[in-house]
């Protein structure tokens, strides 16, 4: 993410002192000759000579910056020796202790220091040399600057970091020891952008923590370490994801195992983030459509996380709300509702039936949340919920419907959704994983039709039947009074205007076989069949056939019959 900009930043910055280099090189003194090919006889006979050991080339990098970028100790004391300036940057603001700093070199750093060259100068940018060892990984140049009391909590001027969070995004727990015993700060947080309008691309909203940045990479034994030198796990970005959040979110399950057993909060939203992973699939593509989603070696299952996260105290039934930024983030980027109903909506049986098992209550409905002014439609953006009134049963029965690809025009999947991780995504296998959960069976949508309605009007024979095993009142009725047997036959409210149409149901709903509102269009059993299977279940006999009474002619002096759709005069 940020380190993304940062090493883009860095190859531009090196394509330009490669073309300066090329134009350049020509120019170069013979002192700086005599470093790039490491002749430290030829480099002597120069200085002895008197040659300007300070003469700059193109790019303004002096001999004693050639020097260090080669590791070169021999070369450096010899340029110190004869009256290089150790504090000379080049014209991109590097000083020969910087690019020492950079590959960690102890020695010519030593020399370096020795020698006057100022430990807290930092890059026009803010890097110090303490933050480049840091990245580095090397201890032995870390100590050397935190013997000069440098600051080490100082933050670069790009997006607010310390050497901490260097150190920690690479790994480099020994590196990390040494910070923290030092005073470093492991709560400071990086720099949260103010952009808010992303047109067609995303980026990284910031704000990580040390503890973040090595959650989001997997290390997870500079996480134990930050933990106990007084990391706050309870801490959330600039997107309000936590460290467990944004494990889970970058494929870390171990990584936020981990982060659960050294102390943080399971119920923080980390769950409905796992159960978000369940959805995903191997032919899934970053939201930049360049390379297909992260994949990491893990010991855990995304629901294997789910059930990790349930033992340590997560409520299924808790809502988050939010969008995480980022230029590569795998499923949704925005996450709206509770994990219960997010796997419901996954149609994802095997998660249902774990959240069942760990006390979820499976009956209870999200509250419609007022929309912000001037948004449209349901969700984080728009307000509102569309799942405001149903439950989790509801939302099971038009669900499984896998993500997209996110890869752009072009990516065209076809087939089956090749989900990373097996399972069930069937609406009728979450449906019925509901039900021997512990689901009521009768409970009624915001219309006053029953499940058992719905299921009718789907014409899904397979959920009747389950409704039917689960105890469901078969001859529940709905606000006109009517039971499911009543509309698959076509029956109508007292006072009707004319017979139902094929299919039709309680005000408001869909016909049989279209679903519930929401539900996608398929081809369910006939009326007559759903009929036939209720009348079955209810231990019904079966309808009588029904029988065409032809119009009889009108008798002569009779007023003429009015034909249907003619207006009365």
């Amino acid at each position: 993410m940020v380190r993304v900009a940062r090493l883009i930043s860095a190859l531009l910055a090196g394509a330009i002192l490669l073309v300066v280099i090329v134009h350049a090189g020509a120019g170069d003194s013979a002192v700086t000759n005599a470093v790039k090919t490491g002749d430290l006889a030829g480099l002597r006979k120069l200085i002895a000579a008197r040659s300007d050991v300070n003469a700059p080339s193109g790019d303004g990098s002096t001999p004693l910056l050639w020097a260090a970028y080669s590791n070169d100790v021999e070369m450096t004391r010899a340029l110190i020796a004869a009256g290089a300036k150790v504090e000379t940057a080049n014209r991109f603001g590097v000083t020969p202790l910087l690019q020492a700093s950079r590959t960690g070199d102890a020695a010519v750093m030593d020399v370096l220091l020795k020698a006057g060259a100022d430990p807290m100068h930092a890059h026009p940018e803010g890097e110090t040399p303490l933050m480049a060892a840091s990245r580095s990984g090397h201890l032995d140049a870390v100590r050397l600057l935190l013997a000069r009391a440098v600051d080490v909590n100082a933050v670069d001027a790009f997006q607010n970091e310390s050497a901490l969070m260097w150190a920690s995004a690479e790994g480099h727990t020994e590196v990390v020891d040494a910070l923290l015993t030092a005073g470093a700060n492991p709560n400071l947080k990086g720099h949260v952008t103010s952009l808010t309008d992303r047109k067609n691309a995303d980026h990284p909203t910031g704000g990580f923590t040390a503890l973040m940045w090595a959650a989001r990479n997997g290390h997870d034994d500079t996480i134990r370490r930050l933990a106990k030198g007084g990391a706050d796990l309870s801490l959330t970005n600039g997107d309000g994801a936590s460290a467990t959040m944004i494990a889970i979110d970058n494929d870390r399950f171990d990584t936020a195992k981990t982060l659960i057993d050294v102390g943080a909060n399971a119920n923080d939203g980390s769950l409905l983030v796992a159960v978000e992973m369940r959805d995903g699939t191997t032919d899934q593509f970053a939201f930049d459509g360049s390379r297909l989603r992260i994949s990491h070696k893990n010991n855990m299952t995304a629901l294997d996380m789910v059930k990790y996260l349930l033992d340590h105290g997560a409520d299924p039934n808790k809502p988050f709300s939010g969008q995480f930024h980022s230029t590569s983030m795998p499923n949704s980027d925005r996450l709206d509702g509770s994990p219960l109903f997010r796997a419901a909506a996954a149609g994802d049986a095997e998660t249902l039936k774990v959240i069942a098992a760990h006390g979820a209550d499976l009956d209870k409905t999200p509250v419609a949340a007022p929309a912000e002014p001037g948004a449209r439609g349901a969700g984080p953006r728009g307000g509102g919920n569309a799942n405001a009134g149903r439950t989790a049963l509801m939302v099971a029965m038009t669900g499984g419907r896998g993500p997209s690809m996110t890869g752009g025009p072009g990516y065209i999947r076809e087939g089956a959704v090749p989900y990373r991780e097996p399972g069930s995504r069937n609406p009728v296998d979450a449906f019925i994983a509901l039900l021997k959960g512990g689901a009521n069976p009768n409970v009624k949508g915001p219309d006053g039709a029953s499940v058992l309605h719905m299921a009718a009007q789907q014409g899904n024979l397979e959920m009747i039947r389950a409704l039917a095993a689960a105890g469901a009142k078969l001859d529940i009725t709905n606000n006109d009074g009517l039971t499911a047997l009543d509309i698959a036959e076509g029956k109508r409210p007292a006072g009707a205007a004319a017979a139902a149409p094929r299919g039709g149901g309680p005000r408001g709903a869909p016909p049989v076989g279209g679903g519930p509102p929401g539900a996608r269009r398929g081809r369910g059993a006939s009326p007559a069949d759903v009929a036939a299977e209720l009348r079955k279940l209810m231990g019904l006999p079966p309808a009588p056939p029904k029988t065409e009474i032809a119009n009889p002619a009108p008798a002569a002096g009779d007023a003429q019959q009015q034909e249907p759709g003619e207006a009365q005069q």
